[in-house]
């Protein structure tokens, strides 16, 4: 598909950056113009529309704009992700299970909730089910791992499960043995074993009432997720996680990230390059 060669006037860019906020609680910059720009370029060519400005009327008024604002969201998310992205972080994650597990009398049987916000296509949950099996021997434990994303799109090839060489860089020869199928020399697919805990949900983090309806968590996974919000859809965001999370739950983000000046909902209780929040 070719991209219509047409500029984003600042009037438009200002716009959609405020309709996309409204919708996602993503904040496209300034500086971020011409990325916002490069994205939705490839829309008005599905479209057959001459300019943003049509574009922009076309997602508030016309009787498609629904299915076109899930469209708009495909195409403005950033999905960078792989497996096994920061171990340091992801062995803290699997003490914390082990954790959970001995701290509590579960009697004969227990389910342990968790949820990845923001799990793009795939490879963070896929990463924490492989843990599980790698790491938690307790047979009368059950878990359940939700994935959410506001793009259909990324959610749409979480649900296949097939990766390339350079997703599954951080993988030993070992774990792709074990719970990947060999498609060709650079492709393979996860096992249906890995697939069978894991569940997808097409869930917008700024929407409180469809985070309610997945019910309360016992760990959160939401890395590299708020870096892309502003400070008022990131306290909207955390407080939208806090709802989702038992109390005593944990939270962890993406190293870089942090709840100071954010939120003061949880308890640090991970310090260094491992944030690590809980739920009091």
């Amino acid at each position: 598909m070719n991209c219509i060669n047409v500029n984003l006037s600042t009037k438009t860019f200002n716009k959609l950056k405020v309709l996309v906020y409204e919708i996602s609680g993503i904040y496209f910059s300034e500086q971020k113009k011409y990325l916002l720009e490069t994205r939705l370029s490839k829309r008005l060519s599905a479209l057959n529309l001459l300019n943003f400005e049509d574009y922009y009327n076309y997602l508030k008024y016309s009787s498609e704009k629904e299915l076109e604002i899930k469209e708009l969201l495909n195409s403005v998310t950033t999905n960078e992700t792989s497996f096994f992205r920061d171990m340091p972080q992801l062995k803290i994650f699997v003490d914390i299970l082990k954790q959970i597990i001995s701290t509590n009398s579960f009697g004969a049987y227990k389910k342990i909730r968790i949820w990845s916000a923001g799990c793009s296509t795939g490879e963070e949950l896929y990463t924490v089910a492989i843990l599980i099996k790698e790491n938690i021997f307790s047979s009368n434990i059950e878990f359940e791992i939700v994935g959410t994303d506001i793009s259909e799109k990324v959610l749409s090839s979480a649900k296949n499960g097939i990766y390339n060489g350079y997703a599954l860089r951080n993988a030993s020869e070992a774990v792709l043995r074990k719970y990947f199928n060999k498609i060709d020399d650079d492709t393979y697919s996860i096992k249906d074993e890995i697939k069978n805990i894991t569940v997808f949900r097409n869930i917008n983090l700024m929407d409180v009432k469809e985070i309610k309806l997945l019910n309360l968590f016992d760990v959160v996974l939401c890395r590299n997720v708020i870096i892309y919000f502003d400070a008022e859809s990131k306290k909207k965001a955390v407080v939208n996680i806090y709802t989702g999370l038992k109390t005593g739950g944990y939270l962890f983000l993406g190293h870089s990230e942090s709840l100071h000046s954010v939120s003061t909902l949880f308890k640090l209780v991970g310090i260094g390059k491992t944030p690590l929040y809980r739920k009091e």
